[in-house]
């Protein structure tokens, strides 16, 4: 059976190490080989091993130092230590502080392929326990995408179809509309959901650190580069990454992600070497790529690279009942994480939501409700815990009547609506400097009622 792991052996003996190595690649494995320990350290800061096998005695230091350090930069990476007669202590010992197994020297080839296939099985295994239990863990606290308007159950008819697609993906649309939420749906759906999915924003990072944080760099690059820090790409390996508001980027970054698009290969900042990855590439953006590409900004080869499936997140506003939907989950949601009991929302305030344009799209209608969890604790989201700028003057004055109902013994209905009225013409005089055409447009009244009303209420500027 054909292997895909990737081995790092670490053998000081020219020809030992060529006989290992060739056997290892004949069975299929990837083989990256270092002659001591300083080629092994760099080895492990430029790719990332599924397993180490490490020679006791190396000229320039120990395996068990080097397992030490394999062990605490990567727990899961398989390990076992190769031995002579004389060093057996030193084996038992070693695996008692971390390796997975030893072979003592000189050892059966065949032997060897059987105890690295089954501790591949066994490493493999727990992997796959790990990724189902992060995996129903997420699904719980992550339902994708919430909805039921047309587009929505077309995007999520789309994310089936593309389960088991590599294809580069392409989010489109505003800010806060849910963009990462659409990335991470199609990450979980896919072939891919077991392995890691890294996120970047390629505009939230100065661009003489992004180059670094996509692709990594060695010790030494630059100025603060003390020790070598593997990028986003090379952490993605397997997996998907999602590069967030791609139109911001530089470019001089465009270019160099147009060669990992294409080739899946890259080098780290100061390196000359070359780190080939496996990743599914998911863009975003609230940019109009086209527009930027006539204006000089995005690199064309670029976009038609990014745009192999284009999906398009409508904004919240558009989304009619939807926002009804998204609000019962959030507030499901922040009362669990608050530990408070909003139990509803009044009919009012969901008038206002369903006609609000929701500016900040989901994101703001999700800190809305976390505010209201976290200040109100309990009870029903009414008006008065609406922001100014979602509540109209309309709505203001209605609020106003209903407190008045709720709280009077008696109302004297006639009085009440000339006072009503009164308040109403005197703030929009005073709005617009008692500039009486404009109060009377803005009242939707004719300009001659209102001055007949001022004078026979006696309506007078404050001095």
């Amino acid at each position: 059976m054909k292997q895909s792991a990737f081995i790092l052996l670490v053998e000081d003996n020219d020809d030992f190490r060529l006989i290992l190595q060739e056997a290892l690649e004949i069975a299929g494995f990837h083989v990256t080989t270092a002659a001591n320990a300083t080629r092994a350290r760099e080895a492990m800061l430029l790719g990332k091993f599924d397993l180490s096998l490490l020679d006791v005695r190396l000229p320039d230091g120990n395996g068990i130092e080097l397992m030490r350090e394999f062990r605490q930069s990567d727990p899961d990476m398989g390990i076992i230590i190769m031995t002579g007669y004389a060093e057996i202590d030193t084996a038992v010992d070693a695996v008692r502080l971390g390796a997975n197994d030893f072979l003592k020297k000189p050892f059966d080839i065949d032997e060897m392929l059987v105890r690295i296939t089954e501790l591949m099985k066994t490493r493999q295994l727990k992997t796959d326990n790990k990724n189902l239990r992060e995996q129903v863990r997420s699904q719980s606290q992550n339902p994708g995408l919430i909805g039921q308007c047309q587009t929505i159950r077309k995007l999520k008819e789309t994310i089936t179809l593309l389960a088991n697609s590599d294809s580069t993906v392409l989010i489109t649309g505003e800010s806060g509309c849910g963009k990462e939420v659409l990335a991470t749906a199609l990450h979980k759906s896919g072939s891919r959901s077991g392995k890691p999915m890294v996120s970047i924003n390629c505009g939230a990072i100065p661009e003489e650190l992004l180059e670094s944080e996509l692709f990594g760099h060695v010790k030494g690059a630059f100025t603060g580069a003390v020790r070598a820090r593997p990028g986003r790409f090379e952490i993605a390996n397997g997996g998907t990454i999602f590069l967030d508001e791609i139109g911001d980027m530089s470019a001089k970054l465009q270019v160099k992600l147009l060669r990992v698009l294409q080739e899946r290969c890259f080098e780290p900042v100061g390196s000359q070497q070359s780190i080939h990855v496996d990743v599914r590439v998911i863009a975003a953006t609230h940019r109009n790529l086209e527009d930027e590409i006539a204006a000089g900004r995005f690199r064309e080869d670029l976009f038609y690279r990014l745009n192999v499936i284009p999906l398009s997140l409508p904004p919240l506003r558009d989304r009619g009942d939807d926002i009804l939907l998204l609000v019962n989950h959030f507030i499901t949601r922040f009362n669990k994480l608050k530990q408070a009991n909003i139990t509803s929302v009044a009919d009012e305030v969901k008038r206002i939501m369903l006609s609000y344009e929701w500016p900040g799209n989901v994101r703001e209608l999700q800190n809305l409700v976390e505010r209201v969890t976290t200040l109100k604790r309990e009870g029903v989201m009414e008006l008065e815990d609406l922001p100014s700028r979602m509540i109209s003057d309309k709505d203001r004055v209605l609020q106003s009547f209903r407190m008045d109902v709720d709280t009077a013994e008696c109302i004297d209905l006639k009085s009440t609506v000339d006072e009503f009225e009164s308040h109403l013409i005197l703030s929009a005089l005073q709005r617009f400097n008692w500039n009486k055409n404009q109060a009377a447009k803005f009242l939707a009244m004719n300009r001659t009622t209102l001055v007949e009303k001022i004078k026979k209420k006696g309506l007078q500027p404050t001095k």
